[in-house]
């Protein structure tokens, strides 16, 4: 670059807040600055471009310019824009999100010579005001494990060992009892390919399995025939059905339950206990850890939405879209690792756009709230909160401590970026600690 840069007049860029996330820039440069930057452009560009008849680098410079004008010029205005905002966001102390739009530009009829102007728009990071975050209104969910949810795991244990028993012809089916039945399901009037069956052992009421069917074998006795309408989900991942109404007719051939064995004390040591009391003992004390996991997990979000509604701000729109496409992709990987279909995916982050979008509003006013409860609380990471941290990744994943401290310790970015989530937890237990349950 030449040294005559040093002696240009330096462009003039004003600044103005026009809402507390947005902000504009009034840049007008010198012709003299323009000239000097398209001219190293095009002393760079002539080093490396071909033409024909000619090798590289001995292009003569008016063929070069009359080929590749108002791309240099192109490439020289985004860069003289790229400094020019960032110096003046420096010096205005702005906090910006994201890229500069310009609104306004003669660039389309500069000449040579003429000042080059241009007005940029920029979003802007607020100043968050925390307004209130003790007693925040939650709904804090609490419970107890009772004696009828460790019955429940010790089915579950015992039912490889179950036996099948048959109810009588008259027994009316209810949730729990096996049905033997002949189905097939129409849609159209036309039977559906993989949608029938002779001689299916179902289990009513178990997880995972179509309600609508499920309910309309609820009170069928043996020898009935009946007609069960099924109305699928908008987003089921068969894409045939999803969304439409399918016709089974449904042959109920028998009613069988489970039997379980008793359990005793000899066969609680096949699943690591010294008796049955131990059993259940570690069975309530899983559940209990389980529910408490989850608890604290429900508490935590309503308490982060009631921060939100506590303290609402407008945020910039192009943090809440780059947001947006995280939240976007991470549903998508999800959605493909329970094979569905791409037309599905787009069809369901299509269906549940709005939802996203508040998604993505509520977690950047979080990012930006919650460091100010960590400097309300004057919340501080020691080395001893680290060490606690080592210990649990070492006790849940079985690496060596060495290997987990030379990973944060030897990164000042991993630390940092631990350092500020295990900010973001005590910050998040003050909120659910202080929260008012309503």
């Amino acid at each position: 670059m030449s040294n005559s840069m040093n002696f240009l007049p330096v462009p003039e860029v004003k600044y103005s807040q026009k809402s507390p996330i947005l902000g504009e820039f009034e840049v007008n440069v010198h012709g003299a600055v323009v000239k000097e930057k398209l001219t190293d452009a095009y002393a760079r560009l002539q080093k490396r471009v071909t033409l024909p008849g000619f090798r590289a680098g001995k292009v003569p410079m008016e063929l070069v310019k009359k080929k590749y004008q108002g791309e240099v010029l192109n490439d020289v205005f985004n860069a003289l824009v790229n400094e020019t905002y960032q110096k003046g966001a420096a010096e205005h102390k702005v906090r910006v999100a994201g890229d500069p739009y310009i609104t306004k530009t003669n660039i389309g009829e500069w000449k040579e010579g003429e000042t080059l102007n241009y007005v940029a728009q920029v979003d802007l990071i607020p100043d968050v005001e925390l307004k209130k975050y003790k007693g925040l209104p939650i709904k804090k969910k609490e419970g107890a494990i009772g004696d009828e949810d460790i019955d429940v795991v010790i089915k579950n244990l015992l039912d490889p060992k179950a036996e099948l028993e048959n109810l009588p012809a008259d027994t009316a089916v209810a949730k729990g009892m096996l049905a033997v039945i002949d189905f097939e399901g129409k849609l159209d009037g036309k039977v559906l390919d993989d949608a029938s069956a002779k001689n299916f052992f179902l289990e009513v009421g178990a997880p995972n399995s179509l309600e609508d069917f499920q309910n309309g074998l609820l009170g069928m006795k043996a020898g009935e025939e009946k007609t069960i309408p099924v109305n699928y989900p908008e987003d089921y991942k068969n894409t045939d059905v999803a969304g439409k109404n399918v016709i089974y007719t449904v042959k109920l051939h028998e009613v069988k339950q489970k039997k379980f064995p008793e359990l005793t004390d000899e066969m609680a040591k096949e699943f690591q206990a010294e008796s049955v009391a131990d059993l259940k003992g570690k069975i309530r004390g899983s559940l209990e850890a389980e529910m408490e996991n989850e608890h604290r997990q429900q508490n935590q979000e309503e308490a982060l939405l009631a921060l939100v509604e506590q303290n609402d701000f407008e945020v910039p729109p192009s943090l809440v879209q780059r947001q947006l496409q995280y939240i976007l992709q991470e549903v998508a990987g999800l959605l493909r690792k329970q094979q569905f279909g791409d037309n599905l995916i787009t069809d369901y982050l299509r269906k549940h756009s709005k939802d996203f979008e508040a998604r993505a509003a509520r977690e950047v006013k979080l990012a930006l709230l919650l460091p100010k409860v960590v400097e309300a609380e004057k919340i501080k990471i020691g080395d001893e909160d680290l060490k606690k941290h080592y210990e649990e990744i070492v006790k849940q994943s079985g690496q060596q401590m060495d290997a987990v401290e030379k990973f944060y310790n030897g990164s000042a970015q991993h630390k940092q970026d631990l350092t500020r989530e295990l900010e973001r937890r005590k910050a998040l237990e003050t909120l659910v600690g202080s929260a008012k349950s309503l």
